[in-house]
């Protein structure tokens, strides 16, 4: 009797506890995650993944339906482990806005300097004229869900009377930009100080700016 590849067995599939089924997912995902970066999106087939997860083909699309669909849930778990880090920024207690802000910008810089995440964004920027889809999950997964976090941060702010905003999200979107500026760009082409002090420098100079800007003179 043949196998499908799509379904594994419903023996198997009850076989295999919460914690097993949930540690072979982690491992297609780190699997599929190094051999993307490595060889890129379009060269990467299932089975190579497959492969270096040490489990069936069946197994991987018993999880993941399409390559499409793996790299989507890919993004989705890196993406999230620094939203986790920026909902920690925005939500812990601080004296006063600025101290708030300056949390926020420095945990920012140190998502946007990561060495993993600039090896995704290069990725996507690569494969993006042949696989345009890319683009928009890695959007909608990471930047854009720090764009509504931060800009629901902001509106926060606004009704509690700290700063004199009419847009949120025009708000948010102008913090973000003054915080890459040119250390985004530096550290996607691997030229620049990325160090923890010109993070911070760079952190400085976006509140500042920013209170400038918004803070409410009162």
């Amino acid at each position: 009797m043949n196998v499908s590849l799509t379904h594994e067995s419903p023996w198997a599939a009850r076989s295999e506890n919460a914690g097993t089924r949930q540690r072979k997912t982690e491992k297609i995902l780190d699997a599929a995650l190094q051999a993307f970066l490595e060889a890129g999106y379009g060269a990467v087939s299932m089975d190579v993944i497959a492969a270096r997860a040490g489990v069936s083909k069946a197994t991987v699309y018993t999880r993941f339906p399409s390559k499409q669909a793996l790299f989507a849930a890919v993004i989705t778990r890196e993406c999230e482990a620094c939203t986790q880090r920026m909902t920690l920024a925005e939500t812990a207690p601080a004296p006063d806005l600025a101290s708030a802000l300056h949390r926020i910008a420095e945990t920012l810089l140190d998502i946007i300097t990561l060495p993993q995440n600039l090896a995704i964004q290069r990725l996507v920027i690569a494969e993006g004229p042949r696989f345009p889809e890319l683009g928009t999950m890695f959007y909608e997964y990471g930047p854009a869900v720090t764009l509504r976090n931060l800009a629901a941060f902001l509106q926060r702010e606004r009704t509690r009377g700290e700063l004199q905003i009419l847009d949120a999200t025009a708000a948010a979107q102008q913090f973000i930009s003054l915080l890459r500026g040119d250390i985004q760009i530096r550290a996607l082409l691997g030229a620049g100080d990325l160090s923890k002090t010109a993070r911070k420098r760079v952190a400085d100079h976006a509140v500042k700016a920013f209170l400038q800007l918004y803070a409410d003179a009162r």
